[in-house]
């Protein structure tokens, strides 16, 4: 009601948020459910305190918590540098790294990684094994 008021007047409508449809889900427009088919690829990993992370993903979870492995980690700044790579980019190599989703600023992928189609093999996936299901009572293997 109070929208209705306010468009009366000369100034502009404003939207109500409780009226403007959300044309969002949680699933659709969050990064966070699909990170789980890019599991195997490589990819960089910038957090919020300047340390960029870049190695091949291994797990993801609905919080966007990530493990890494084979990770190069670098600064910012190259100050805490204990090995250079091929490329010059000084940082520390570790066999497992864990990063907890909300201190992850940006991802990278690679530039030849197909997004689309992963994901669209990945619900492909998915839907096939819930399919499996609902045909009933699974057999038991010989």
């Amino acid at each position: 009601q109070i929208s209705r008021i306010m468009s009366s007047s000369s100034a502009p409508p404003q939207p109500n948020k409780s009226e403007t449809p959300t044309s969002h889900t949680a699933t659709a427009s969050n990064l966070a459910p699909l990170l789980r088919h890019f599991v195997g690829i490589e990819l960089i990993v910038e957090t919020k305190n300047g340390r960029t992370f870049k190695g091949r993903l291994r797990e993801a979870d609905a919080f966007m918590n990530l493990v890494l492995s084979r990770t190069l980690c670098g600064s910012s700044g190259g100050r805490s540098a204990k090995s250079t790579n091929a490329s010059g980019v000084a940082g520390e190599n570790f066999d497992w790294v864990h990063l907890r989703g909300p201190t992850i600023r940006y991802i990278v992928f690679g530039a030849n990684v197909d997004l689309a189609a992963i994901i669209r093999a990945g619900r492909d996936r998915e839907r096939a094994a819930g399919d499996k299901y609902k045909r009933g009572v699974r057999k038991a293997k010989n």
